[in-house]
């Protein structure tokens, strides 16, 4: 497992599991949902990046930093701060931007929105995800390799493992 989720950069064992159950949990399986919509409808998919966002409130183990963590773009769409940290003019810049996106796309279907990165469709056999960031945002054609999708999907299902002899 080390060669597939090195433990450099991670000082805790909680921080390699969530590495992990990011990798493996949220981001592949999301991606691999966005790839069977995608045969259906137009579909658009987006990883939220902020190193520096503020905590979903109750959701933060003593001592360790939860930014960026799952559902940490609620600050952002919301107009709540999170852990007692508001945003920063930054933060509240790219927030402002956020809302726009997903309310041009609740009218219209499409996150578009003119002047912007443009939120590329997710195609069979192009999968590029927007990444979302205070000023980093922009289309990643690497989103499956960054979260090594391809060693998670080779893996055996849970239910095959219980279920082997």
């Amino acid at each position: 497992m080390p060669a597939r989720c090195p433990v450099t950069g991670r000082s805790t064992p909680f921080e390699v599991l969530s590495a992990v159950l990011t990798d493996s949990g949220f981001a592949c399986r999301t991606l691999e949902t966005a790839r069977v919509f995608a045969a259906q409808v137009p579909t658009y998919a987006y990883e939220f990046d902020d190193p520096d966002s503020p905590t979903l409130a109750g959701a933060q183990p003593p001592g360790l930093d939860m930014a960026n963590a799952h559902s940490a773009e609620l600050a952002y769409l919301h107009d709540f701060t999170m852990a007692g940290r508001p945003l920063t003019a930054a933060q509240s810049a790219f927030a402002d931007g956020l809302k726009r996106r997903w309310g041009a796309f609740a009218r219209t279907g499409s996150p578009f929105l003119p002047g912007e990165v443009a939120w590329p469709v997710v195609r069979p056999g192009r999968y590029t995800v927007l990444t979302l960031g205070p000023g980093r945002t922009g289309p990643s054609a690497s989103f499956a390799a960054d979260h090594q999708c391809a060693f998670w999907a080779a893996l055996p299902s849970p239910a095959a493992v219980r279920e082997a002899p």
